[in-house]
């Protein structure tokens, strides 16, 4: 507990009549400790010194949770040595304790215990890359490690935990080629999707590979006439941020429902209108095609009557 010492005020309380009196001290916090409070505080710190020395390190951090009233005293120099030794015990601790955790491969505690005092950064920068060692293929992990080191500036460690994030990456796009080639196109972006997550934790140029990848699938696709293919094109173009490439699509599917507007294939002129991006052209066209439908319907019933009237008076009926 650190209180300033010029904030603590204290009141001598007289104890009941026969017993001995006790010194009270008061913080700004609102925290209450008598003098006895401050003896067993220094005992405490002396047992803490003696499990040390026993190797007994979580007994003696133990102890030294119980030293919270160090602060309950009239003799500034006494505090302040006890203080300091307190502190000093601490980061002694603090190094034995991360000690024992990473030699029993408990390794985020480890580096908790490391975490509690600069002069232990050196043992988390260690740790820090164990843990991702140990489980190379765990997002969380792999994404914590690259953050750190670039923080750190660590660059080694860096170029370690950016490789596995790479690794991860593989087999999606592995996986992703066998899709492409199927025209699962939903499903390849889906996995582009995957491995574009772990590749933004990679290094460059091996960060850009998913985007690449959907690139050329673009590519690709805009080579195809089919709506279905244009409207992937186009996905894979913003997915790789190319929108420039996604425009030339779509200037390509409004030339392909023009032309199939003029020989009245009105269908797939709607089509082509919807991947261009002209909504507006495409509900207009759908509207006049369903109009023209529904009169040549009524067209067709009205001659099959014809029909059928003309065959009843043929027959007699």
């Amino acid at each position: 507990m650190v209180i300033s010492r010029s904030l603590i005020v204290f009141l001598l309380l007289l104890a009941p009549l026969g017993s001995a009196s006790a010194k009270m001290y008061y913080s700004e916090d609102g925290s209450t400790c008598s003098d006895k409070d401050f003896n067993q505080s220094v005992a405490n710190i002396a047992k803490a010194k003696k499990l040390e020395q026993d190797g007994s390190y979580r007994q003696a951090y133990e102890a030294l949770n119980h030293t919270e009233c160090l602060w309950a005293t009239d003799d500034e120099q006494a505090y302040r040595a006890k203080d300091k030794e307190l502190t000093a015990i601490q980061k002694r601790l603090y190094k034995a304790l991360g000690e024992e955790a990473e030699k029993k491969k408990q390794l985020e505690e480890a580096r908790t215990w490391f975490s509690k005092d600069e002069s232990t950064r050196a043992d988390v920068d260690r740790v820090e890359l164990k843990i991702a060692q140990a489980k190379p293929d765990n997002f969380q992990i792999v994404s914590h490690a690259v953050n750190y080191f670039k923080r750190r500036n660590i660059a080694s460690s860096l170029k370690t935990v950016q490789a596995m994030a790479v690794q991860n990456a593989k087999p999606l796009l592995a996986q992703e080629e066998k899709q492409f080639a199927s025209h699962l196109d939903d499903t390849s972006l889906k996995t582009l999707e995957g491995a574009r997550t772990w590749l933004e934790y990679a290094a460059a140029p091996e960060n850009r590979l998913a985007s690449e990848r959907a690139e050329k699938r673009g590519d690709a696709r805009t080579t195809e006439t089919s709506a279905t293919f244009l409207k992937a094109a186009i996905r894979y173009y913003d997915f790789a941020n190319k929108p420039e490439k996604a425009k030339a699509v779509r200037d390509k599917a409004k030339k392909l429902g023009d032309a199939a507007k003029a020989k009245g294939e009105n269908e797939a002129a709607v089509d082509y209108y919807q991947v261009a991006g002209l909504g507006n052209e495409a509900r207009d066209l759908q509207k006049r095609t369903e109009s023209q439908q529904r009169k040549d319907e009524g067209k067709r019933q009205q001659q099959f009557k014809k029909d059928q009237d003309n065959l009843e008076k043929e027959l007699g009926f």
